[in-house]
């Protein structure tokens, strides 16, 4: 257990002001340098010399300031300004020395350069250490220097991952835990944010890195809950773990966690072999292990999926706990869209009839209905099937994803919509028709489904994600497919025709009309289809789908295409 290391009561002595400049030093060094952003590094690095003053530093502290400056200007490629800095810092501490981890040749040349024209204005003799020891706070004793305990593991393999785990005093409320480690013979520190882990942090330093033998060196940051940094280590007395061509005892781990699986280096690894890269049919895995960040499971090592924006232990295909959390893409889905219908009209005979309570014709361009009494001639009053334009509908749309099963995604959505187009709205009939009366029904569109995404979360930026449903709902569809009848009854529906307008065949007068049948389907379907979505940006995307809709209990198929934006949050 992780606990906070005391400062002795007199230690600022040497300088009251030391302890928040160097706060001021490793937020500038340890954050803004790493991050490249160099204008903010010089920014704190300046506000710690003016709370310094005149004398409230210790001469150790100051000559640390000046050269982190230096350093920060070296990046910036101001090499005269940061030759200034390494005058001043020798001035006030003749003993100032570069920070190994940010040294370049430039950088060094410049030192050089400045203790030739350095003048110590301060005598050089012995100063009180400020606190945590000679390097304000990051070197001290025989351990590794810093504020918090830790112990490394005493050694790992060449290609496996390192597992580093820090456990931290409970009168200290943790913000985040970062881990700076560098490599065997690497000149620049790396960063990786350690995640929880039983009672402490960690996170496991990739293979990528552990390629040779030799000594992986890392220090931890922990920043509390009030902005302040706590050290385990530091960049000039950082902890070390020997890296060896084979272990000499156990395989370390973390806690709860199997040991990091060996990573085989490509030259020596033929495609199959466990560890190595797998061929192209095979899904190739990355080398990053556990708590690494992630966007994809191939990113993480075999063994690791990506969840939550990280490399965790687990597995998609043939999980017997079944499903899984939902994975990275966005959760929710809201769109709009349109849709058309194509309807495949059955063939059917006596449509005008009146018999046949799936038909109802109207005239031509009018919603007059047809309310007359056919009789029975060849080749009238029958329809051959065929698809049919059955209008379409506008719809309001929200989906949700609910978990992540096997290598796709498992969610439930739902449409509301008006439709449009389809059958006349019908005039009053006549008291004595033949004919049934239409039933009224609101021209509205309402759907719920389940859907699964075949290749992970629905939404994902630049990914194009198909996806398959069944739906459930109510909605009435009809479309019309022309037919001629041969009518005995006036248009009114009631008045038989003059028999000097017979224009049929048969002994009953009657007169020849073109009609529209429409078949009526509805009021309930059964929706089955797919589709994919196309995210442009984190938020904004297009889908398009095709379904068919079995319309029950007056049956009829529809094949249904629709499109339209969606917006994911």
């Amino acid at each position: 257990m992780g606990g906070l290391c005391a400062y002795p009561g007199t230690a600022f002595a040497a300088g009251e002001k030391d302890k928040e400049a160097l706060k001021l030093h490793d937020q500038a060094m340890d954050e803004d340098y790493l991050a490249v952003e160099f204008d903010k590094a010089e920014k704190k690095l300046k506000d710690a010399l003016k709370k310094c003053g005149d004398d409230g530093c210790s001469p150790k502290v100051l000559g640390k300031l000046h050269i982190a400056l230096g350093t920060v200007y070296g990046g910036s490629n101001k090499l005269d300004k940061a030759k200034e800095e390494f005058v001043e810092a020798l001035k006030v501490d003749p003993n100032a020395a570069l920070l190994e981890s940010f040294t370049t040749p430039e950088l060094t040349k410049a030192f050089e350069e400045a203790k030739k024209q350095a003048k110590p204005s301060k005598p050089s003799g012995p100063s009180k250490p400020p606190p945590g020891g000679e390097d304000g706070g990051e070197d001290g004793g025989e351990k590794p220097g810093g504020d918090l305990e830790h112990t490394p593991i005493a050694e790992q393999a060449v290609n496996t991952p390192v597992p580093v785990y820090l456990e931290v005093g409970e009168d200290v409320t943790v913000e985040k835990a970062t881990l700076r480690y560098k490599p065997f013979g690497a000149t620049k520190w790396t960063s990786l944010e350690m995640q929880r882990v039983g009672k402490g942090w960690g996170v496991e330093i990739p293979c990528a890195d552990v390629t040779t033998t030799g000594d992986i060196k890392y220090y931890i940051v922990v920043t509390d809950d009030s902005g302040e940094q706590l050290k385990a280590g530091s960049q000039k007395d950082p902890y070390r773990v020997p890296i060896k061509r084979e272990l000499e005892g156990d395989e370390p781990s973390l806690p709860g966690k199997k040991p990091p699986r060996e990573c085989k280096a490509k030259e020596d690894c033929p495609p199959g072999l466990p560890g190595c890269e797998k061929t192209s049919k095979e899904e190739k895995r990355g080398e990053k292990g556990w708590g690494a960040t992630c966007e994809a499971d191939q990113e993480c090592q075999a063994g690791l999926i990506c969840q939550n924006g990280q490399c965790e232990e687990g597995k998609r295909e043939g999980d017997e706990t079944g499903p899984q959390p939902a994975g990275k893409g966005k959760k929710n889905i809201i769109g709009v869209g349109g849709q058309l219908d194509l309807m495949l009209i059955s063939s059917a005979e006596n449509v005008c009839s009146g018999s046949n309570d799936a038909y109802y014709c109207f005239y031509p361009g009018s919603s007059d209905r047809f309310f007359g009494d056919p009789i029975a001639a060849q080749g009238t009053n029958g329809i051959q099937g065929g698809f049919a334009p059955a209008g379409g509908r506008v719809f309001a749309s929200y989906d949700r994803e609910l978990v992540t099963l096997g290598s796709g995604a498992l969610g439930l959505g739902a449409r509301f919509g008006v439709s449009f187009g389809g059958h006349p709205s019908s005039d009053q009939q006549p008291p004595n028709s033949l004919h049934p009366s239409m039933s009224g029904f609101p021209p509205i569109h309402a759907e719920a489904r389940a859907w699964y995404s075949f290749m992970g979360s629905q939404f994902e930026q630049g990914q194009v994600r198909p996806f398959g449903f069944l739906g459930v709902g109510f909605a009435k569809v009809s479309a019309a497919v022309p037919v001629t009848v041969c009518d005995k009854l006036q248009k009114n529906g009631e008045d038989k025709i003059d028999p000097s307008d017979d224009s049929c065949p048969g002994s009953t007068p009657a007169v020849s009309r073109d009609l529209d049948a429409y078949q009526i389907s509805g009021l309930n379907f059964v929706s089955l289809g797919a589709g994919a979505t196309y995210a442009f940006t984190p938020n904004f995307g297009l889908t398009a789908e095709v379904k068919a809709m079995f319309m029950v209990t007056t049956f009829a198929v529809v094949i249904a295409p629709s499109i339209g934006p969606v917006f994911a949050f």
